[in-house]
């Protein structure tokens, strides 16, 4: 089976990321948080490389990403 290509116009950078993610959830997001989430196991955010060191983050992926607060412990 042939594998899909996907277009580099449907991914977007970390700090683009978070700042979708920061607007969906009305809190701060940082764009180290966003490579974390690529690597968790339930719903994954798909990425690839652009230039070998640089990692571009589906847009789908990250507008349907779902996280959860975290209770403080003040």
């Amino acid at each position: 089976m042939a594998k899909k290509i996907a277009a580099l116009t449907d991914y977007i950078c970390a700090s683009d990321a978070a700042r979708i993610l920061s607007l969906k959830m009305g809190r701060p997001i940082p764009a180290r948080y966003i490579r974390q989430l690529a690597r968790r196991k339930h719903q994954p955010i798909r990425f690839q490389t652009s230039d070998g060191v640089h990692l571009l983050y589906n847009r789908a992926d990250v507008e349907s990403a779902v996280m959860r607060n975290r209770a403080r412990a003040d």
